[in-house]
Order: structure tokens, then sequence, then C-alpha cells
């Protein structure tokens, strides 16, 4: 049939929603899909509500080729065309107005499955198969059909799947039928549930199944689906998968709603690590399969927190959806919370409590910069869509809900979560339904609260003052304000409604009170005569702000915070400091004394905080001449601890040792230029290219990218030779996240020049090109190759509808600390960036994080300068002193 082009008469396409005409009621697909074919073939029939006559009905349809149209209403069917509506549209046309009412809609048409990017239908190989996936979140189902592929239209899908004989089908819901059919077979699955678009999901392969139990009130099976011959790799998914459905489930109180669930391994993604589509779950390989011996506490960790994150999304973004993506933060921030909470029932060792509060550290980093979005933006183009998943949506929505959990009290909480599953099943839900569902169901009315951290941008700044006045009970005053950074064009004239909670001790008595601050001021009149020894801001760091403590307060706290503060709370202590540096509150030798202070705390979560503060304060702030010393700073505060634990896991050891001997002895080898930890890292990189049992596990990307940052050109050409012969992929990311961490610079020109070859994926290899970013050496040389090479690198590349690389090509210069390179910045990306999907705000972020490291370096590298110098006069100078380390120590802090 020969289509028409241009838009329809008297009916324009519509600009960027689809409107409310004309919704789906059912939707019909058939597809011929075979691996290693680029095109493929297909026919959607939609049954229509028609809201109001129209002669077009506009659909989603992104490179896609209608072969013919027809839409029938009432006894009558007409042959129908297809006008390009421009922005990803398309309508279907007739020349008298299709009635209200019900209608149908036939479509035949064509597509191409991507061979580059992870989005609409796309290949991979593995072993020497080809695979097809789909991954149609948020704006790609648009590419595998035209549909209304806006979240709001939910309704039943049927998905027919013509493919190789040999091959295997998978939907989101059962096999109804197979049909031989020639050298091919046509596979049935039955109705789904009502599901948006963006939920439908399939693969195609030779993939294999693991039977991994049953699970919840009505025995849902559970598979995990793997390439070929990987079914022995999925041996912890496929034993613990079911045990973290079932515990969901008796959260929610609504039984599993599909009818299965599938967890489905993609050997090569980009863009999302994986996907809640309704009863078929997919994941990047490397999260969900580990070879034998290779199940080590990262992996563990990391399968059950994504698996149960999720899963939590079949109740939680599938059987309620969001109605438009402005409430984006409803799916991933409900389901970010409950990973944690989930899993920290299940496994109370594995300390997720500790984990949120790093996750909310994130988010408040994020949140301090102007350009961060709120929770709930409004949605005005696809750019905001695609900037909708990020760390504000994910982990400050989710620390956002915890806190107003804690406030409201956990049970009376989760009344509310199931009162409104049971009001939207099988629905939509707004950001206003569900708070008023949650007050409602839990008897606490949290919605005005809630909003005003949904509603605006920005981390609240708490100010802790203790007020003790003879013959009064003692006060706590807070007072709050936006926080901001040094150099911040923001405006702190902002207030929130706080659930403020503060432990203290007074007589060797802890206790604990809270109040909703509010109005910008409050206090809360403690119950005890006596002044507390001790004031902790943040209970348990259970609320979304960051404390400044007055007058003596944070002395009190660190001088023995070990024995005062709960590991949460000494995490959420030096992330506190290290924001309060940033924003020229505290200075930064007194952040690195009291770093220096908790680098020998009991507990590895608080030594990792303590690494990324000394870390982060020594990133831009240190001048070239006394890098030696603050590498010495650290050899001298962390190497004794790290030496001990070496390279090398012992017998008996748990994960928290072997957790902290990864994060600890990459650090002093790498940071601290410790001799003897980085030759022995080289030799056991060697050691590990001939034979793969040489290094542990657990250890092999920390000695991989250690022995890079000391490395020679041989190394670099052994590490690019068994990248290109590796057929494991968890290997192969190995290997090449290490070519992105050699510091020389000639290496790692040569590092970045992969991207660009033909021997590997670019999906694989776009990482490296933000390797070079760690060193001040090669901190330049990202940016200089993105202008040298911009086209090349656009043409190879995903490039897709929203997983667009090159929105993420501006944070080559993340580490820049100046304006003169603002100005480059601004300069060069300026006039490419609106033609990537989200490039704009990121580009936005970008520039705005180097003025404020420029503002801050000024401000605090004296005080930075002046603390390693009084660190070489008081230790290093001393270090010939027949004194012991120890007793050196005590004097050098003493004298400060």
């Amino acid at each position: 049939m020969a289509l028409l082009t241009g838009t329809a008469s008297g009916q324009p396409a519509p600009k960027f929603r689809l409107g409310d005409d004309v919704a789906p009621a059912r939707y019909a697909v058939q597809l011929k899909l075979s691996p290693g074919e680029e095109a493929f073939s297909g026919s959607i029939d939609i049954e229509l509500a028609v809201h109001r006559p129209v002669s077009t009905v506009w659909l989603n349809a992104a490179n896609l080729t209608v072969d013919s149209a027809e839409i029938r209403a009432g006894d009558q069917s007409v042959r129908a065309r297809a006008v390009d509506g421009g922005k990803q549209m398309i309508g279907i046309t007739v020349d008298r107005p299709i009635p209200a009412g019900s209608a149908s809609l036939h479509i035949n048409y064509r597509g191409k499955v991507s061979s580059t990017n992870s989005e609409g239908l796309f290949s991979n190989r593995e072993g020497g198969d080809t695979y097809i996936f789909s991954q149609f979140e948020p704006l790609a189902a648009r590419l595998a059909f035209p549909c209304f592929d806006e979240p709001q239209f939910k309704v039943s899908w049927q998905l027919t799947l013509d493919v190789p004989a040999g091959d295997r089908a998978f939907a989101n819901t059962p096999v109804v039928s197979e049909t031989p059919q020639g050298g091919r077979k046509v596979v049935k699955f039955a109705a789904s549930k009502p599901l948006p678009s963006y939920l439908v999901a399939l693969a195609v392969g030779p993939l294999e199944t693991v039977d991994a139990g049953k699970a919840g009130k009505r025995h849902v099976p559970v598979r995990i689906v793997v390439p070929r011959n990987r079914r022995g790799d999925a041996r912890y998914a496929a034993a613990v998968t079911a045990e973290l459905l079932t515990r969901l489930e008796n959260y929610f109180g609504v039984p599993y709603p599909y009818e299965k669930l599938d967890q489905v391994a993609v050997p090569l993604v980009f863009g999302f690590g994986a996907m809640e589509n309704a009863g078929m779950i997919t994941y990047a390989q490397n999260l969900i399969l580990a070879k034998t011996g290779e199940e080590i506490a990262d992996f563990q960790r990391t399968y059950a927190l994504v698996a149960a994150h999720e899963m939590a999304h079949q109740w939680f973004g599938d059987l309620v959806t969001l109605a438009w993506w402005n409430d984006t933060w409803l799916n991933e921030a409900f389901a970010t919370w409950m990973e944690q909470k989930i899993v920290s029932e299940w496994k109370p060792e594995w300390r997720m409590d500790v984990t949120r509060v790093f996750d909310t550290q994130q988010a408040m980093h994020a949140d301090s910069l102007i350009s961060a979005r709120r929770i709930r933006q409004p949605i005005e183009s696809e750019d905001d869509i695609a900037n909708a998943f990020d760390a504000i949506t994910y982990q400050k929505g989710a620390a956002v809900i915890h806190m107003f959990e804690a406030w409201t009290g956990a049970e009376k909480f989760r009344k509310g979560v199931r009162f409104y599953l049971r009001r939207h099943a099988f629905g939509n839900a707004t950001a206003d339904e569900f708070l008023k569902d949650i007050s409602s169901g839990s008897g606490r009315d949290i919605a005005a609260a809630f909003s005003t951290f949904l509603d605006q941008a920005g981390v609240p700044l708490v100010n802790v003052k203790l007020a003790c006045t003879t013959g009064d009970r003692p006060k706590v005053v807070l007072t709050e304000r936006r926080y901001l950074p040094l150099g911040s064009a923001g405006s702190n004239d902002q207030a929130w409604q706080i659930p403020v909670c503060v432990e203290y001790g007074s007589g060797g008595k802890r206790s604990r009170q809270c109040t909703l601050l509010r109005g910008g001021s409050g206090e809360i009149e403690l119950r005890t005569r006596s002044c507390p020894e001790w004031v902790q801001g943040n209970a348990e760091q259970t609320g979304y702000y960051r404390v400044f403590y007055q007058d003596d307060l944070l002395k009190r706290l660190a001088d023995s915070g070990a024995a005062r503060l709960s590991v949460g709370e000494r995490v959420g202590l030096l992330d506190d400091v290290e924001a309060l540096v940033a924003g020229g509150e505290i200075p930064a030798d007194e952040a690195m004394r009291l770093a220096e202070k908790f680098s020998s705390d009991r507990d590895r979560h608080v030594v990792s905080r303590s690494i990324d503060l000394v870390a982060e304060l020594g990133e831009h702030q240190v001048p070239e001449n006394l890098r030696p010393v603050y590498a010495r700073f650290i050899r001298d505060t962390y190497g004794e601890r790290a030496r001990a634990l070496g390279w090398a896991p012992q017998p008996g050891e748990d994960d928290d040792t072997r957790l902290l001997r990864k994060a600890l002895v990459r650090f002093v080898a790498r940071r601290g230029q410790d001799k003897a930890l980085a030759q022995q890292a080289v030799e056991l990189a060697q050691r590990w290219l001939k034979d793969r049992k040489a290094v542990a596990p657990d250890m092999v990307s920390a000695v991989l990218t250690t022995a890079a940052q000391y490395g020679d050109a041989d190394l670099f050409d052994r590490f690019v030779s068994a990248a290109k012969a590796s057929k494991d992929s968890l290997e192969r990311l190995r290997l090449l996240a290490a070519l992105g961490s050699f510091q020389d610079p000639a290496l790692a020109k040569k590092a970045m020049e992969l991207l660009l070859s033909r021997d590997f994926d670019a999906r694989e290899t776009f990482d490296i090109l933000f390797g070079p970013e760690q060193y001040s050496e090669t901190r330049m040389l990202p940016f200089t190759f993105v202008r040298e090479h911009f086209d090349q690198l656009i043409a190879k590349l995903p490039r897709s509808i929203g997983a667009d690389a090159g929105a993420s090509l501006p944070h080559v210069a993340d580490e820049f600390c100046s304006q003169d390179l603002y100005d480059e910045v601004e300069r060069f990306f300026m006039p490419h960036i609106g033609e990537f999907t989200g490039g704009p705000r990121n580009l936005a972020k970008v520039l705005e994080s180097i003025h404020l490291c420029a503002a801050q370096r000024k401000a605090q590298e004296p005080n930075l300068i002046a603390f390693l110098n009084d660190y070489q006069r008081n230790v290093i100078n001393q270090s010939h002193s027949a004194a012991p380390r120890s007793s050196t120590n005590a004097t050098s802090r003493s004298s400060r």
C-alpha cells in the first residue's frame, strides 16, 4: 500500500502526549523474530475506546514502517493510511470520522532489532549464540509496535511470537500453545493482566531454564532463564528468589499478582541493570549469574537487593502503575526503600540499615546542586523523562519514605501501603492518591509534610544547639535552612516540614525524642533535669537532612563516637562533616583529623566512609608539591591495617573482613602509593593472566585496577589481548575497567581508542572513557578525546530514546575544578547537547559542579595545605625518631 506523508487534515499530530480522544481497550500482537537477523515483521490488533469522533488515531511509533492498516467500527471495515506525526508519532487516518464507541485497529508493519542499543528489541551474542530481548521502559515499546506508549494506558496484552524451531520464547505470561510451522514455530502466550506498554516483555533464543521453586500463597512457579550452558551459574538466584518473593508478598498482604515469575539473564545491556516487567524480570547477567566460587559477598548482596527491588515492583509499579512520568518516584523510590527493608529482615547481619545511610548520602550530594530535580518533577519533554531515573528519584525518594515510615510507625505505615494497593489494583495512581491512602490507612496525615520534600529540590540543614538553663529543663533548639555548598547561586530561604528525632545521653541513660520541625525553627524540651553530655541530631539517621552542631556538640560526639553512636550514625556524621566542609562551615583540616580518628573504627562501613572523606578532600585541594605528604598521611593512617589484610583472603574470614580488604587495601595501594602493595598487585595481575585462580574472585577488580595504575605498555597489551580472547562477560568487563585505570597518559589514550575499535562492543567499552578522570596526570584526556573524535564516538555509541550515551558525554568533565575549564566545557558541549535525550540537564549539573569545586578549592585549600605542612613537620620529619608511631601520633594531635 502506498502511504501518504504529512499530517491529517484538520487533526494535527499531538506535540508530546497523545491526548484522550482515543484509548486502547486491549492489544493482540504477532511478531516474527529471528535472532541474528536485523529486520522483524509484525501485526497488531488494538481494540479501541473512541471517546470523541476522530478521523485520525494517533499512536506512538519509532523506526517502524507501516505496510497496511485497517479500522473497523460497528459492522464496517475501512482501509486506512498512515501519516507521519513526527516526534515518534504516527497517525492512522480514514476519510470519514470514526464515531464514538468501540472500534478496532489492525496494522501490519516492519521494524529493526538493534545490535548496538539495549532498548526496544535488541540482540545479544553469547557463546556463539544470538538472542533477542526487549527493554521498553520508558519510551521504547514504540520501537517494537505502534501503540499508546504512555503509562496511563493500562490494558491486557496478548503476544504471539513466530520464532525458529530450535529457539525458546518467553513473555510476561505462560505459553498456551506451540505450533510447528516448517523450520519455525508459533508460540502463543496467555493474555496478560492490565499492563502499560512499557511493562510488556519478551525474550527469544537458545535459552534454558532453572527451576527456582514456588513462592507465596498461590505457589507461583519461579524460574531463572539463562543463555545456553549457563544453568549451573544460576545456583544462588535459584536458591533465594522464591524466599524473597514470599517475604514481599507477606509485607504487602496481597498475593503475587501474576501467573509466574521468570528471572531472565541478559548477556549485555546498556542504560539499565534490571527491569521489572510483570512476570518476566530481566537482569544484566552479571547481576544474576556467577560461576562456581564467584558467588562472593558482593554478588550475593547485589543480587538480593536488585531482585528484591524488581520483585517489589510487581506490586508497586506493575499491580499499581504511575499515571504519568512525573510520579516515577512512586515506582522507583518505593522499590528502593522496599529492597532494603526486605533484605534487612531476611539477612540482618548484612546491615542494610547502613547501606540505606550510604544511599541517602548519595542522594544528598546530588540534591545539593541547584540544577537538581525535584522528586516529583513536571514532565514536559522526553529529556525530563530520561532525567527522571536518577539518585533523586531512587535514593532521595526512598530516604523520604523511610523518614515518614519512622515518623508514622512501621506497622501503621504498612497498613497505609496495603490500603493503597487494594484501592488501585490493576490500575494507575498518582502521588496525591498515594499520600491520601497512606494517611487514611495509617491514621496519620502525612500529605502536607511529605509534599514539602516532593515538590521542592534541596537538602535541609538543621542547626542543633543545646540550651541548658538553671532551673529549667534542657532544650534542643532547632533551626532549618537549605544546605548549599560554597559557590552556589541558590537561595537557602526554603522551609520543609521535617520529622526530627534526637538522641541524648544524661546520667548514663540514652533517650530519644522527636518533633515535626516546621516554620523554620522549633525546640524539643528534654525529659531530663540534667544537661546532657551529648546530643545526636539525627537519631539512627532516619531523617533526610544534614545536621550542623553548634558550640562543642560535634566535638563531644567525635571524642567518643564509637561508644555513643550507632554504625549508621557514625557514617552519617562523617558525611555531614564532608558536606559542611564543602559549605564552608567546617575547615578541611578539622575534617581530616576527624577522618583520622575514625580510621581505626571496628566497623568496615565507618572505615570506608572515612576513606571516602580523605579521598574527597584530597581530590582537588592538595597541590602537586604536597601530594607525597598526602600519600604518606594515607599510608600512616590506614597502611598498617591494609598491609595486615593484604591482597589474599585468609581461611575462616567473615564477609565484613573480606569487604573491608577490598576497599582498604586498594585505597592504600593506589591513593597512598604504597610501593609494596602496588608491586604485589602487579605480580598478582601477571599471575592471574596465566591462571584465573591466582587471585580471589572478590579481589580481582581491585588487583587489576591497581596493577594498571602502576603498569607499563607490556601489561596494557596483555590486558587487551586477554579482553579480546575472553568469552566470559564478567572477566571482560573487569579487564576493560582495568584498561581505563592506567595512569600513564600514553596508555590512557590507547585505552580510550578502544571505544572506536571493532574488537569490542561499545556497550562494554563506554566506561573506559571516564577512567582517566581519576588521575591529575590524565584528567584532561577524556574531554580532549571527545572533542577530537566527537563524530566517530556518536556514530559508535549506543543512541536510543531513553538511554542515549551522548547525554553522558559531559561527565568527562566531572573532575574539572577551574573557571577556565568551565568555559571550555560550556563552549564545546552547548551546541551539541540538545541532540541527546536528557543531555541538557546533565550538562547543567556538570557545569555547576565545576563552579562549586573551584569555589571550594579556593576556600579550603589553605586549610588542607596547613594541615599537611603541620603533618610533615610533626610526623614525617620525626619519623627517624626512636619514638613509636603511636606516641608520635599522640603528640602531633595534641599540638593541634
